[in-house]
């Protein structure tokens, strides 16, 4: 499974939940025509998707469960249990054929509700029951193999996106990200499922504040600046950002230092970077992420 994103076996059982699904649909998936993949909660997948304490299911409800068969606890139809944070990707399989793809949110609805006898006990159709299995909703979004990785630009002093915008989507995040779009100068090869990285500019805190991936394939609209000429944007969905107010760990000192045939502080936004520029921004961002998230 070739990406950009650098994913070990070991990590990507923990991280990842694998369907088999038709050809057809895994062909879907990766031209972008299906953008979610329903499962049920079941006896099978439910270690896979839902967090565990000591062996048992945590729940957002008073009293948690014994036994796995709670799991299918209805709850007023809001969701009772807590999803793994760490279920990041998802690989779908049809015969000989894959595709892995970054989860991009988790929705939950209650399927069909019964009502539960106890343990090796049949359940008994009841609209009204205690019971239900839940459907969970995971949009998808295909990791290609022949993805493109491209170097954003924001400068806070002169950007739509201010800091206050930026501590807001940090402190209120889904899924171990958050969604905004941007402004991208160099879109002709850009697609869905690009990966990018986001250069802070134009003060002390300049370097590399977060990664992601583009969720869309680029589009018009108006200018962010407000003039009446228009721009090309690409939804994106970020990952592990530096904690509002603090300096990255991949700062512009350490960048130019790394790689200083690059110039990383000056430039638009949205320029794609050759493979052997994104293939050592990537060894450089690996060493350093897991600093950005410490007190």
């Amino acid at each position: 499974m070739k990406t950009n994103t650098k994913i070990n076996e070991d990590s990507l059982a923990e991280m990842a939940i694998s369907i088999d699904v038709e050809a057809d649909v895994l062909d879907k998936v990766v031209k972008g025509e299906i953008t979610h993949i329903v499962s049920d909660l079941n006896e099978e997948n439910y270690a896979a998707i839902l967090k565990n304490l000591k062996g048992n299911l945590v729940l957002d409800v008073d009293e948690l469960p014994n036994t796995f068969y709670s799991c299918y606890y209805y709850n007023d139809g809001v969701f009772p249990y807590v999803i793994k944070d760490s279920l990041q990707f998802m690989v779908l399989f049809a015969g000989d054929k894959h595709c892995l793809a970054k989860i991009g949110n988790i929705e939950t609805e209650p399927g069909k509700r019964f009502r539960f006898q106890g343990h090796g006990q049949p359940g008994i159709d009841d609209p009204n029951g205690n019971s239900c299995i839940w459907k969970i909703i995971f949009e998808v979004i295909p990791l290609r193999e022949d993805s493109k990785t491209y170097l954003m630009r924001w400068n806070p002093g002169i950007s739509s996106f201010t800091e206050g915008d930026y501590k807001s989507c940090v402190e209120n995040m889904t899924a171990g990200g958050f969604r905004i779009n941007w402004s991208i100068s160099e879109w002709e090869e850009a697609r869905r499922g690009d990966e990018f990285y986001m250069m802070r500019v134009g003060d002390d805190k300049a370097g590399i504040v977060f990664k992601g991936i583009f969720t869309s394939d680029p589009y018009v609209s108006d200018d962010w600046a407000g003039s009446t000429k228009r721009r090309l944007y690409v939804d994106m969905i970020c990952l592990t950002p530096v904690k509002p107010g603090k300096k990255p760990a991949l700062s512009l000192d350490k960048l130019q230092s790394a790689i200083p045939n690059y110039e990383w502080a000056k430039g638009h936004s949205g320029v794609l970077l050759s493979d052997e520029i994104a293939s050592k921004l990537e060894d450089l961002w690996l060493k350093t992420k897991d600093i950005n998230t410490k007190p």
